[in-house]
């Protein structure tokens, strides 16, 4: 893994947490959806016993899943922002938490430092190498 990458988890991680979500919202308006049989139609099917129970159960099993995937974004953000905070160069500590903790674009990162858009990606690749240094061993 590179150092981009697992400075990216995070955003990786948020990602998909939002897609649980909607994952989770699609499920839970099909389940309890209404749905309606017209009287004049004569339809043999099997009973299902208890429809909106076995949804309960999934639509619980989904959530679960949910809480396990915003705990693991929780620690990982928080583990990589201690990485982070504890860079010594500032101008590092500041394109790296703008970068990845914030999600900023480099020419807001520039806009908001006062430096052009070749400085801030100098001092950006500057910073993973750092970085790496410091923290490499335990994710390459």
């Amino acid at each position: 893994m590179t150092t981009k990458e697992y400075l990216n988890q995070i955003s990786r991680l948020d990602k998909m947490i939002n897609n649980k979500l909607a994952e989770i919202l699609q499920y839970r308006e099909l389940a309890f959806g209404l749905s309606s049989v017209r009287s004049d139609m004569k339809v043999r099917t099997s009973p299902e016993i208890d429809r909106i129970g076995n949804a309960m159960v999934k639509l619980e099993k989904m959530e679960q899943k949910l809480d396990e995937m915003i705990d693991r974004y929780v620690d990982k953000k928080n583990h990589i922002v201690a990485q982070i905070d504890a860079m010594e160069d500032e101008m590092h500590y500041q394109v790296l938490f703008a970068r990845y903790i914030e999600k900023k674009t480099f020419e807001k990162i520039a806009i908001e430092l006062n430096y052009s858009l070749r400085q801030i990606a100098r001092v950006h690749e500057s910073a993973l190498a750092d970085f790496e240094r410091q923290y490499g061993a335990e994710y390459l």
